[in-house]
């Protein structure tokens, strides 16, 4: 495997994606960079983990930012051929080199659907049944995806900013943007990558802390369920993902940490948990 790189696709920047067409069917508004993302998502998630193809794809795609690695891989075209007798060389091997996409991650802009209910059970992100008695939670959940159905997929906004149930390391309040879909194809796991595009998208998202931040010219405060322009909710740095509790290690040594009062939950049948990492935004941009 070569040296890696990284391209971004910034939201809104993934044309007419059709998440019912196969990946060779989409429309050439797709950018082949998002059609890479989407090959290597439906490689880790549909085909290893069995999410069903149609929840793979959902609403924030639209308004997320892309990342996706690439390597350049030699392979083999035509063997080489020796004389039998004298084990000369008669044909020399040929190789070519192609660049592959082997792995990915988007970050969604905030805001987001209140967290999750704790022994929630989620298939294609809508709560289907739940063992909690946290009913103002279930309600909350309920109200807000209502809401976001009134509100353009492809806007900026996905739902209006609500209040939600504090957790250990969330005050229900605070903006969050969330880090996910992060997946690398197997034959390339060991090499970093997750590390790589993780690493690469946090430190997108700090040195470009106000690229979320919501216009109020172009969207008005009624949207941003705020009542007035000083109350616009403001990203400090806090980063959210949904980890799936059997690669929670993978994310601690990216610097998350277990957000205990979030509980756990059931997205597509994998069991899932919460986690918060805080960038300092005042850090110093010299490498």
């Amino acid at each position: 495997m070569g040296t890696p790189f990284i391209t971004l696709v910034e939201p809104g920047r993934i044309g007419d994606y059709r998440p019912n067409l196969p990946l060779s069917e989409q429309p050439d508004s797709v950018p082949k960079a998002f059609l890479d993302a989407m090959a290597v998502r439906h490689q880790v998630f549909v085909d290893e983990q069995k999410v069903p193809v149609e929840n793979e794809f959902d609403d924030d795609d639209y308004r997320s930012c892309h990342w996706v690695v690439y390597a350049s891989v030699n392979r083999t075209v035509e063997p080489e051929v020796r004389d039998p007798d004298t084990d000369q060389i008669i044909y020399p091997r040929r190789s070519e080199t192609s660049t592959v996409p082997v792995g990915t991650v988007r970050l969604v802009p905030y805001p987001h659907p209140p967290h999750p209910v704790s022994g929630g059970v989620y298939v294609n992100g809508q709560l289907v049944s739940s063992i909690s008695d946290d009913a103002h939670n279930v309600a909350a959940t309920t109200a807000t995806a209502a809401a976001a159905d009134a509100i353009p997929r492809r806007s900026s906004l996905a739902m209006p900013f609500t209040v939600e149930r504090a957790t250990e390391l969330h005050d229900g309040v605070e903006p969050y943007v969330k880090l996910g879909r992060l997946a690398v194809v197997r034959e390339f796991r060991g090499y970093k990558l997750s590390r790589l595009l993780v690493r690469t998208a946090l430190e997108w998202a700090r040195t470009h802390p106000t690229y979320f931040q919501p216009s109020v010219a172009a969207v008005g405060l009624e949207p941003l369920g705020v009542e007035k322009l000083g109350s616009v909710p403001k990203w400090l740095g806090l980063v959210c993902c949904h980890a799936q509790k059997d690669v929670v290690r993978a994310w601690e040594k990216f610097g998350f940490r277990v957000d205990s009062g979030m509980g756990t939950w059931m997205e597509e049948g994998i069991t899932h948990v919460g986690m918060f990492l805080r960038l300092d935004l005042n850090a110093s941009d010299e490498k």
